[in-house]
């Protein structure tokens, strides 16, 4: 049998985290992140080309912190 491989997520402290690399962290399915930017219960990403969307990082962690209690 395998053992399964434990992922160590984090978001940097700065710099962009893309959205599936963000949902692994917060524990959420990708389309549940995707509802959060809709219904603007997190920080929208931003556009980094034409391809490519990241959330910004500095955003992030204070959107946690805040929800955390804690206002950085």
């Amino acid at each position: 049998m395998q053992e399964q491989e434990t992922l160590s997520v984090t978001i940097p402290s700065s710099g962009y985290i893309r959205r599936f690399r963000l949902a692994q962290h917060l524990g959420i399915h990708v389309a549940t992140l995707d509802r959060w930017v809709r219904d603007k219960h997190i920080p929208s990403p931003v556009k980094l080309g034409e391809k490519i969307t990241a959330f910004n990082a500095v955003e992030i962690n204070k959107w946690l912190a805040e929800r955390r209690g804690k206002v950085v």
